[in-house]
């Protein structure tokens, strides 16, 4: 503090936490301009200077505009329908945060018990799990938009234990899948049409029973983007391990 008992502004800034390029625009929109200036024309601020800048700080937190906190400071007044709507919209501010707060807990906890008991992560599965916490919301829209109601409420309405289980099931096969490739498995090996089976009666669970009218009704939808954890090498291998099961299935299945 200066022999005048004045605030330079570096120490206001220390002081309120509001930074220097900050103060000087407040100065430069005629909010808050310093009460002396020293000789060589730094600014200096008073100890009131300092109660109007915390008053600023305290009128901003209701989502004021300064415009709106510059009336107010020099009218020293302000209606209290202005002040009740001003913490309304706070309010509602506040909640939708909270929401998407409370929304991102959820998220992380369902990853955090998904995938607990994993030694290692393959980062492009790990990635296709947020996707789908991500895109939770459009994935219900896009099969809204193309399936019946029913079958949308049947897919989405589960509880947390059940999908978290489901995720780990999911995290197994596709974990599967990538080392079958990596170790070079044939398609039509044993080992890879077990896989696919497992596979294919995952997926019949996932979709409730209701994999072949999904599976049928497919080619004719505006398509979607679902997470995919595969590279092109892995995808090719997926494919015809998948034929080669549906015409064994099919060949093996009675009249």
């Amino acid at each position: 503090m200066s022999e005048k008992g004045m605030f330079t502004i570096g120490e206001l800034m220390q002081k309120s936490g509001v930074s220097i390029r900050t103060l000087r625009y407040y100065d430069s929109i005629d909010l808050l301009k310093p009460s002396d200036y020293t000789e060589g024309g730094h600014r200096l601020y008073s100890k009131e200077d300092l109660s109007i800048l915390q008053k600023i700080k305290s009128l901003q937190f209701l989502g004021l505009s300064l415009k709106d906190i510059k009336n107010m400071l020099q009218k020293n007044s302000v209606t209290g329908a202005a002040v009740l709507k001003s913490l309304n919209d706070q309010k509602q501010l506040f909640e939708a945060k909270k929401l998407e707060i409370n929304t991102i807990l959820s998220d992380l906890n369902h990853l955090i018990e998904t995938i607990e008991d994993e030694e290692i992560i393959n980062i492009h599965i790990f990635c296709a799990m947020l996707q789908k916490l991500i895109f939770k919301e459009d994935t219900q829209k896009w099969f809204e938009d193309h399936f019946s109601k029913d079958i949308k409420d049947d897919l989405f309405n589960i509880d947390k234990s059940e999908e978290i289980d489901l995720d780990k099931k999911w995290t197994k096969i596709l974990s599967e899948i990538k080392q079958l490739t990596f170790t070079e498995n044939t398609p039509s090996s044993k080992e890879s049409q077990e896989t696919i089976e497992s596979l294919m009666l995952l997926m019949n669970v996932t979709m409730k029973g209701n994999l072949d009218l999904i599976s049928e009704k497919l080619p004719s939808t505006e398509p979607f983007p679902f997470p995919n954890p595969f590279t092109e090498k892995e995808q090719e291998f997926l494919k015809e391990a998948m034929e080669i099961y549906q015409k064994d299935h099919l060949s093996n299945s009675p009249d």
